[in-house]
C-alpha cells in the first residue's frame, strides 16, 4: 500500500500535489516513508530527480500545518529530506549544497527520538563528503569515533558501508593493495548480511583496486560478480562506475584503446544521469592516456571540454591551484601532468554509498 501511494505521488506533478494532499495521503507517515524509499532508489538511477523530490518532501513537510504522526514524525521527515537533498547534491558535486541540506538534517534530527542514529547517518554522508574534498587526515581521524557509534547501536549495514570509505580513503591515498584487502574484508561482511547492495559495491571497488594494479583475473571476475546485481538494482551510477574500473585495467595493461574506449562508454552513462564533475574527470583521465600516446593536442581539446564543466564546482584550495597550474600551462602549450592528475582526483569520485 505504501508503494502504491509513493508511486501515485510521484507520478503527480509536483505543482499539483499540494492541492492533492488528501488524495494522494501525503500527510500520512506510511506515504511519506515509501516516498522516503523510492528517493533513496532514484539516487542510484537520477541523482537530478532525487534531489527534486527530497527539495519537494521538505518544502511539503516545512509548509504543512496540521499533524503529521503523532510523536517527531514532522521532524523525522524534515531531517529525512534534507538528508536525502544533501546525499543528491553531494554524488552531483555540489557541495556547498550539501553541506547546507546537511545541516538542515542535523537541526530536525535533533528533535526526534531516534537522534543518535539519525546523526549517525548523517555523519557518515559528511564523512563521505571529507574524503570526496581529500582531507584525509580528518577523514581517518574521525572514522574510528563513527564505527564505534554505528557498533554500539548495532547498525551492522553502515559499519560495512564505512569499511568501503575506508577503503576508498586507502585507493585515494595510493595504498591500493591495503584498499584491496579493506574492501575484501567488507565483502564478506556484507556477504554476512546478505545485503546485495553493499555486496555490489565493494565488488565495483574490487574492479577499480584490481584494474589499478594490473591484476586483469581479479577485476573481470569481479566485475562478472557485479554486473548482474547493479543491473537487477538498475544502479546506473555504479554501472558507470564499473566501466571507469575497465578502463582503469585496460590502461595498466597498455590497452590504450580500450581504455578510452571504456572511459567513454563511463563519460555517456555519467551524463545521461547529470554527474557532469565525473563527465569532467573521465575526460581529464582520457587526456592522461592521450599525453601517454603522444598525442598532446588531443589531450588538450580533452581538458578544453573538462574545463567549462570544472568552472561550475567551487573547489578547495589545492584543487584551484591544481586548476590554474593547468591553465597556465595550456597556455604555454605543454600540459602540465601533475596538475592534470591532481585536477582530476578532485572530481573522480567512486564514493556514492
Amino acid at each position: 500500500e505504501g508503494t502504491a501511494a509513493a508511486d501515485r505521488v510521484l507520478s503527480t506533478p509536483v505543482g499539483e500535489r499540494a492541492a492533492r494532499t488528501s488524495e494522494l495521503r501525503l500527510e500520512e507517515p506510511e506515504t511519506l516513508l515509501a516516498v522516503c524509499e523510492r528517493i533513496r532508489s532514484l539516487l542510484e538511477t537520477s541523482p537530478i530527480a532525487a534531489r527534486k523530490e527530497a527539495e519537494f518532501l521538505f518544502q511539503f513537510v516545512s509548509n504543512h500545518t496540521g499533524f503529521i504522526g503523532l510523536l517527531d514524525e514532522h521532524n523525522y521527515f524534515l531531517g529525512e529530506a534534507a538528508l536525502l537533498a544533501g546525499i543528491a547534491s553531494r554524488m552531483l558535486a555540489q557541495r556547498e549544497d550539501a553541506v547546507r541540506w546537511f545541516n538542515r538534517a542535523e537541526s530536525n534530527f535533533r528533535l526526534t527520538v531516534s537522534a543518535v542514529a539519525d546523526w549517525s547517518r548523517l555523519g557518515y554522508h559528511r564523512l563521505a563528503l571529507c574524503l570526496e574534498e581529500r582531507r584525509f587526515q580528518d577523514f581517518f581521524e574521525q572514522l574510528p569515533t563513527l564505527v564505534d557509534s554505528f557498533s554500539k547501536l548495532g547498525m551492522a549495514d553502515e559499519i560495512v558501508k564505512c569499511r568501503i570509505l575506508q577503503g576508498l580513503a586507502e585507493m585515494e591515498t595510493d595504498e591500493l593493495e591495503t584498499a584491496t584487502a579493506t574492501f575484501q574484508g567488507a565483502l564478506s561482511e556484507a556477504r554476512e548480511l546478505r545485503n546485495e547492495k553493499l555486496m555490489a559495491s565493494c565488488y565495483v571497488n574490487l574492479v577499480h583496486t584490481h584494474g589499478m594494479l594490473g591484476n586483469a583475473e581479479e577485476a573481470l571476475a569481479c566485475s562478472r560478480e557485479a554486473l548482474p546485481i547493479l543491473e537487477r538494482q538498475k544502479n546506473r551510477v555504479a554501472l558507470a562506475q564499473v566501466q571507469l574500473g575497465v578502463g582503469s585495467l585496460c590502461r595498466a595493461k597498455k590497452q590504450h584503446s580500450s581504455a578510452i574506449q571504456a572511459y567513454r562508454s563511463a563519460m555517456t552513462e555519467f551524463a545521461a544521469i547529470g554527474m557532469h564533475a565525473d563527465v569532467a574527470a573521465t575526460h581529464l583521465m582520457i587526456a592522461d592516456i592521450l599525453l601517454d600516446l603522444e598525442q598532446e593536442s588531443a589531450a588538450v581539446q580533452e581538458i578544453l571540454s573538462a574545463l567549462p564543466v570544472i568552472d561550475e564546482y567551487k573547489m578547495v584550495p589545492e584543487g584551484m591551484a591544481a586548476l590554474s597550474l593547468l591553465r597556465e600551462s595550456l597556455r604555454h602549450q605543454k600540459i602540465n601532468r601533475q596538475a592534470l592528475r591532481d585536477l582530476h582526483g578532485y572530481f573522480e569520485d567512486p564514493a556514492k554509498q
